[in-house]
């Protein structure tokens, strides 16, 4: 941004002279003022998205953890579904020798 400088450098006289120069400081300062605020939006911006982060993080943390209780339950859902086959299988071999057994 370029300052408002209407001095004509070939005019003569400290009165427009001051007064460019308190035209030029207000400016400065007007700028200043602009970036200050620039950089509290920023500031506030990069909080928000360090907050959304820190909240991604947690749910993916979370949903790893409740995928991994899913697959122990289901490890033991299958196991005990094989341990109760197998014991189906003896019961039933139990009751077909005792079958045999009477029926001789």
């Amino acid at each position: 941004m370029s300052p408002k400088n209407n001095h004509d450098p070939t005019s003569s006289g400290d009165s427009s002279n001051q007064n460019v120069q308190e035209a030029d400081l207000q400016e400065m300062e007007e700028v200043n003022q602009s970036l200050d605020a620039l950089s509290c939006a920023l500031d506030a911006f990069e909080q928000r998205t360090d907050d959304i982060m820190t909240q991604l993080r947690e749910l993916l943390d979370s949903n790893r953890e409740i995928r991994r209780q899913l697959a122990e339950e289901k490890s033991s859902a299958i196991e005990g579904k094989d341990e109760s086959n197998d014991d189906d299988e003896m019961m039933d071999k139990e009751e077909n020798n005792l079958r045999k057994s009477s029926a001789e």
